[in-house]
C-alpha cells in the first residue's frame, strides 16, 4: 500500500516516462521510481566522475535508490561517445575489454523508513568490463530487457597529456558583454601539436559547476601560436557569474532543519515546507560558502547509515514573484534536480500566493539549489533576473580538452582541469 501511494506522489511531481532507448545522451532518469543517483570517484563524493587511463584502479562509485518493495534485476553497460556526447561508430570490443554488460548485484533494503526503497551500490570499472580508450562515456542502467532503460549518467576517462593554463581576469575583454561576467582565458599545448592539425581536430568543453544549459562545447582556439593554442578574448568563454547557491538541510527531521517552516508526516511520508525565497538580484552580494550546486546525502544521527536508513520527504519550495513570466519558465537547478531543465525541475505559478511553487521528493541530506529562468523562444537561460549577477560569485569551472584521431576515428580526452573563480 505504501509503495502504491508513493507512485501516486511521483506521478504528481514528474512526467511519466516509459522504458525506451536513450533519447538523451546525458544524465537522465527514464523511470520515476529511480531516485538519488550519485556517481563520483571512490571516496570523493563531491568530485566529477573522472578516471585517468593510466590508473584505472581509481574507480567510480555509483549509488542509487529504486522506490519499490522488491529488488528488480538491474544491469549496466557503457556507450563510448564523441566530444558532443553522440555515440561513436566504434564497436564495443574496440573500447571495452571483457563483457559488454554486467549485473548490479549489491543492494540493500531500506530500514525503518516510511518510504520503502532498495539501495543499489556499484564500484566500477572492474576486470570483467574495462574501458580501454579515453573519452566520454555514458553509463546505461537497464532492467533484464536491455531496452528497458532505468537511467543514464555521464562519466569521463582522461589520458592526461595536455597542459592547460586557465585564468579569470577581473573584467571580460569586451565590457559590452557585462562588467560582472566571468571570462575563462585558456592556453593549451600538448605533444605533436601541429602534427595533429590541432586547430581543426581539437575541441574544448567548459562547464560552470554542473550546468549543461550554459556549457560551452566544441570551442575552437582564438589564436594558433607556436607550441600552443590560445582561447583568450573569446566571447564564447564569457559566463554569467550568477550568485551563491541557496541551501537546505533535511538530515534531521527531529530538530527542525535549516530554512524550514514546518515538518510534518502524512500517512506514509514526510512533508518539509520551506520558508519562502525572494528575489536577490536587487540585493548586494553576500559571500556565503556553498557546494557549487552539489548535494550530499547524510544523516545527522550517530550510528545511522544514510544509504538505507535515510528517509524521503516531499520538500515544498516557493519563490515570491509578483506576476507570471510570459514566455518564460522558472526551474530549480543544481544536483538537487540532476542539473536538468525538465518537468521535474520546472516550477508552477500560483496566482493566489503570487509566486512559483514546486514539490520535490528528496532523500535526507544537504542540497544546494538556485532558481533559473529560461526564455522559451530563444532557449537561453539566465540566473540574473532572480539571483543577480555578481563577479564575486565563487563558481567552479571544469575544462575538458579533446583531440580527434582520424586514424582511430574517435575523440581522445587528452586533458582535464578545474579553475575556481576566486
Amino acid at each position: 500500500m505504501r509503495f502504491k501511494l508513493l507512485i501516486i506522489i511521483l506521478l504528481s511531481l514528474t512526467i511519466k516516462l516509459s522504458a525506451q532507448a536513450p533519447k538523451v545522451m546525458g544524465d537522465k532518469n527514464y523511470r520515476e521510481e529511480v531516485q538519488t543517483v550519485l556517481l563520483h570517484p571512490v571516496g570523493f563524493e563531491l568530485d566529477k566522475p573522472i578516471i585517468y587511463i593510466n590508473n584505472m584502479l581509481e574507480q567510480l562509485h555509483l549509488q542509487f535508490d529504486i522506490l519499490a518493495d522488491d529488488a528488480p534485476y538491474l544491469y549496466y553497460t557503457f556507450v563510448h561517445c564523441d566530444n558532443q556526447w553522440q555515440p561513436t561508430d566504434l564497436p564495443k570490443n574496440d573500447y571495452l575489454n571483457g563483457f559488454f554488460q554486467e549485473e548490479i548485484d549489491q543492494f540493500s533494503f531500506s530500514v525503518n523508513t516510511f518510504v520503502n526503497y532498495v539501495h543499489y551500490d556499484l564500484v566500477f570499472p572492474t576486470a570483467n568490463m574495462m574501458p580501454k580508450l579515453s573519452g566520454n562515456y555514458l553509463l546505461v542502467v537497464t532492467g533484464e530487457d536491455s531496452n528497458d532503460i532505468y537511467f543514464t549518467r555521464r562519466f569521463y576517462i582522461v589520458e592526461n597529456i595536455a597542459r592547460i593554463s586557465a585564468t579569470i581576469p577581473r573584467y571580460p575583454f569586451d565590457l559590452n558583454l557585462g562588467s560582472n561576467k566571468q571570462e575563462i582565458d585558456l592556453e593549451i599545448s600538448y605533444p605533436n601539436l601541429f602534427n595533429s592539425r590541432a586547430d581543426q581536430y581539437s575541441n574544448v568543453t567548459i562547464i560552470q559547476n554542473g550546468r549543461w544549459d550554459n556549457a560551452v562545447t566544441s570551442l575552437k582556439p582564438t589564436y594558433v601560436l607556436p607550441e600552443k593554442l590560445s582561447y583568450i578574448n573569446n566571447a564564447n568563454t564569457v559566463f554569467e557569474s550568477g550568485n551563491q547557491y541557496l541551501r537546505i538541510n533535511t538530515s534531521n527531521f527531529e530538530n527542525r532543519p535549516e530554512k524550514t517552516r514546518t515538518v510534518y508526516r502524512e500517512e506514509d511520508y514526510y512533508v518539509v515546507t520551506l520558508y519562502e525565497d525572494a528575489k536577490r538580484s536587487t540585493h548586494n552580494y553576500i559571500d556565503d560558502e556553498d557546494l557549487y550546486g552539489e548535494k550530499y546525502i547524510y544523516l545527522e544521527r550517530d550510528g545511522f547509515d544514510a544509504t538505507n536508513e535515510a528517509d524521503y520527504a516531499r520538500v515544498d519550495f516557493f519563490l515570491q514573484w509578483p506576476q507570471y513570466l510570459i514566455g518564460q519558465d522558472v526551474y530549480i537547478i543544481g544536483a538537487i534536480t540532476d542539473w536538468r531543465l525538465d518537468e521535474n525541475s520546472k516550477m508552477e505559478y500560483d496566482p493566489e500566493r503570487r509566486g512559483y511553487k514546486k514539490g520535490l521528493l528528496l532523500k535526507q541530506g544537504y542540497y544546494d539549489y538556485m532558481y533559473l529562468v529560461k526564455d522559451n523562444a530563444s532557449g537561453k537561460t539566465s540566473l540574473a533576473p532572480i539571483n543577480g549577477d555578481f563577479w564575486e560569485t565563487n563558481n567552479m569551472y571544469h575544462i575538458f580538452v579533446y583531440l580527434f584521431d582520424p586514424n582511430e576515428n574517435y575523440d581522445k580526452l587528452i586533458g582535464y582541469t578545474t579553475i575556481k573563480a576566486h
